[in-house]
């Protein structure tokens, strides 16, 4: 990613970062800018051995993967005759009427309708 400087030099970040992945990061974590721990200038571990012990030692970090589409039922049909047809047809979310009611204070209520 290439970006213009305040004086109008081209500073490209991706290279700078390249070259300078075995220098140690400023701060107090003591870390390269790779993400690697360091001690007295060397790397202790690297920034992947600390992520796979994390995740070992903490198996509740670990989220699931889910889906965010509708769920698809799958059915067969069977014809005399006719090879076996698969047919898909998605799951339909039951949606509840719902109606604004103004109370008397001016707060309004959500309420669910017969239907």
């Amino acid at each position: 990613m290439q970006r213009r400087s305040n004086r109008g030099k081209v500073v490209d970040m991706d290279v700078l970062a390249l070259q300078n992945e075995e220098a140690i990061a400023l701060g107090n974590m003591g870390v390269n800018a790779r993400g690697d721990k360091i001690k007295g200038g060397k790397v202790v571990s690297s920034k992947k051995q600390e992520a796979t012990a994390y995740y070992q030692n903490n198996p509740k970090a670990v989220t699931r993967t889910m889906s965010i589409k509708d769920p698809v039922t799958t059915s067969v049909q069977e014809h005399p005759g006719q090879k076996t047809v698969l047919k898909k047809s998605p799951a339909k979310a039951k949606v509840k009427k719902t109606v604004e009611v103004e109370l008397p204070n001016g707060d309004i209520e959500i309420r669910e309708t017969e239907e």
